[in-house]
């Protein structure tokens, strides 16, 4: 029996030595929506991804490249695993090393190791690194899915949600509405460091269509709907946002009342102007308590010269109460929105429609959502899109 790494089992021929699972992809992402959720329940010091060991190694000589490997991982590997969906995806370093079953499919991870590409959990399991995730699922077709990867991983939450299995454990955290998420996680990233990882990460796949993504990408978002604000507000023209100056996420702010002090976490801050928009969501904001709550809140701030902007999730998902939201930010701001016009106000219903939907559509329904949000965007303005289509035909020609 081998001994090493946490491995219980030695997960390879006599004389090879230890094997262990780099996780890849989706199966990676997977557990570590997972154990932030675990992480959270657990003592810093105990917090796996915050406390494992990066990996380094020139080439992975170790790698696990067999379900028969794969099954003679321990009790503790296996518990995790239970998380990832099959079949599981992992890196191997060679292409003779490849594997394609129904439980486990092999990619070959070309060149060195590079440091931050993996943390070494125990127990023959080793995860790429959430800024290596993002880095492996970034695709430049889908700009808008890679950002919000990219803000959950940056943010306080996580879309994994414990199973309920009759009472639910209450220090799962709190669910949304549409019960999707689990809330109040620490953050798997920062943005300034998945920024400098990919500055290292120079000719790898997918790394360009990561660096364009994470340029948007900021931290401390506490929720799914908090990133839809953010971005509806702040992405660029062309990609169907108001262009609006970014705001700080969450901050810590401290405000002075004739009762004395009080430390406030506005959802989006714009510190230049003391602007603060607070998303109030169906679920954390209703009843008479939420409304008492928020109303002091909100006074404490007013008091303090700090503007408040409520945002209902009835003006975030109407396109006509979200675009006089907008607007009436960007004059409090002191910033000038570009004219309307066809091209824009396609980009904006596709953007909404990929924020928006609560969940993954089949791709006839997403054509007929999409077709919607257009004939919506065109009644609300009096525009023709097909010129628009028309337009957008010539430009690909």
């Amino acid at each position: 029996m081998v001994r090493a790494g946490g491995i219980s089992r030695s997960g390879g021929a006599a004389g090879e030595g230890p094997k262990r699972l780099y996780l890849a992809g989706d199966s990676a992402l997977e557990l570590i929506r997972y154990l932030r959720v675990w992480d959270s329940r657990m003592p810093e010091d105990e917090r796996l991804l915050k406390n494992g060991k990066t990996v380094r190694r020139k080439m992975l000589r170790d790698a696990i490249s067999s379900v028969a490997a794969l099954r003679e991982l321990d009790d503790t590997a296996q518990r995790w695993l239970e998380h990832v969906s099959r079949p599981i995806h992992a890196f191997v370093g060679e292409r003779s090393l490849n594997t394609t079953t129904n439980q486990l499919v092999t990619h070959v991870l070309s060149g060195k190791v590079q440091a931050g590409m993996f943390l070494d959990l125990g127990h023959g399991v080793c995860v790429s690194t959430p800024q290596f995730v993002f880095m492996q699922l970034a695709d430049k077709e889908r700009l808008v899915e890679t950002l919000l990867l990219g803000m959950e991983l940056c943010g306080h939450y996580s879309r994994w949600v414990e199973p309920v299995r009759g009472k639910r454990d209450p220090r799962a955290g709190e669910l949304e509405e549409n019960r999707s998420c689990t809330f109040k996680l620490p953050t798997a990233m920062q943005a300034r460091n998945l920024r400098a990882f990919l500055g290292r990460m120079k000719g790898r796949h997918g790394v360009v269509a990561a660096k364009a993504a994470a340029r948007w990408v900021v931290n401390e978002s506490a929720s799914p709907m908090e990133t839809a604000t953010y971005l509806l507000l702040c992405l660029p023209y062309r990609q169907g946002g108001y262009g609006l100056s970014r705001p700080v996420l969450n901050p810590k702010l401290v405000v002075s009342n004739p009762d004395g002090t009080h430390t406030r976490y506005p959802d989006l801050y714009w510190a230049k102007r003391a602007i603060d928009v607070e998303y109030n969501s169906d679920s954390a904001h209703s009843g008479d308590w939420a409304r008492y709550r928020d109303s002091v809140r909100e006074v404490q701030l007013v008091v303090a010269n700090v503007t408040v902007m409520p945002l209902t999730r009835k003006q975030l998902r109407k396109v006509d109460l979200f675009d006089a939201f907008a607007r009436g930010l960007a004059k409090l701001l002191g910033e000038r929105l570009r004219p309307r016009d066809k091209r824009w106000a396609k980009a904006r219903a596709k953007l909404r429609m990929s924020l928006l939907a609560v969940d993954t559509p089949d791709p006839g329904t997403e054509r007929r959502k999409a077709k919607s949000a257009d004939n919506e965007i065109a009644e609300l303005y009096g525009m023709d899109l097909s010129d628009a289509d028309e337009a957008d035909e010539d430009a690909g020609q």
